[in-house]
């Protein structure tokens, strides 16, 4: 995994799922056979919001029933299964990149998408306050729906950059992410990116997880730094390089180390007092 993308279940059986769910036949096969062409729509469409999503016009009982159905996706009950296969898909939040699985969150909301309630494709394992700060219906503007983590790679794309200055006056790190538009990349795939850092927060949770990892890094720049500027940005390079490896290009971790190697205030000795040292 990386942070942004998932790989799907490989043994993803939704028709499983809804015999599970609905063995004593509250659900027909008829309307069955209607949810796995929904899903198959689903997955056509990259998951995106729209009113064909919301599949109206079956029975108003049917919308109740799978959006209910999600409560057996829990701790001891009938599809505990799946729900922590699908927790097993990643170590980290995909949305935002650090906090660990706690929640599954319904790419398009159970609410208003009830019949994709147990879809696995619409469950994401995710951290609790990213899976409880997203929008509660999606924006009718394209350019801010939401990433599909599954459906919509972007690991061919280099976007996730890190700003890095030092404050003039106290010598603070200053951290500003932002997504870069690259070759190939179309209009509305890099609003929705740019969309993606401010609909989960991101500027202000990162701030707190620079400050957390970068002192886990402060005595191999220290050591670094003996050796001169030179020394202390290769450092700083060749983390950057093994973040990328670890986690992907667009993980905050590789942006950052990419960011405060280009930063000449942090690497020409000013990395000191930015990371809280005395003297």
């Amino acid at each position: 995994m990386t942070m942004w993308n998932l790989t799907p279940l490989s043994n993803l059986n939704a028709r499983e799922h809804l015999d599970i769910a609905f063995a004593n036949g509250e659900v027909t096969e008829i309307e069955k056979k209607f949810l796995m062409n929904l899903y198959e729509q689903y997955k056509t469409t990259l998951g995106r919001p729209s009113f064909s999503m919301q599949a109206q016009g079956q029975r108003p009982e049917l919308y109740n029933l799978i959006h209910d159905a999600y409560g057996l996706v829990q701790d001891n009950r009938k599809l505990k299964k799946l729900r922590a296969e699908l927790k097993l898909l990643a170590d980290y939040c995909p949305y935002c990149g650090f906090a660990p699985i706690s929640d599954l969150d319904h790419h398009l909301q159970h609410n208003r998408f009830k019949l994709l309630s147990i879809f696995a494709l619409n469950l994401i394992p995710c951290c609790s306050p990213c899976n409880t700060g997203k929008r509660r219906s999606p924006s009718d503007k394209p350019a801010e729906h939401q990433l599909h983590t599954y459906l919509e790679s972007v690991a061919n794309y280099d976007f996730l950059r890190a700003t890095v200055t030092l404050h003039p006056g106290t010598g603070a790190l200053e951290v500003v992410y932002l997504v870069e538009k690259c070759v190939g990349m179309s209009a509305e795939l890099y609003l929705r990116l740019t969309n993606h850092l401010t609909e989960f927060d991101l500027h202000k949770k990162y701030a707190k997880q620079v400050n957390i990892h970068l002192s886990e890094h402060q005595f191999g720049m220290e050591m670094a730094y003996q050796n001169g500027e030179i020394m202390l940005r290769a450092y700083l390079n060749g983390t950057a390089n093994a973040h990328a490896k670890n986690f992907g290009v667009n993980d905050w971790r590789t942006a950052l180390f990419r960011g405060l190697a280009l930063c000449d205030g942090f690497c020409n000795g000013g990395f000191k007092k930015a990371l809280g040292q005395k003297s």
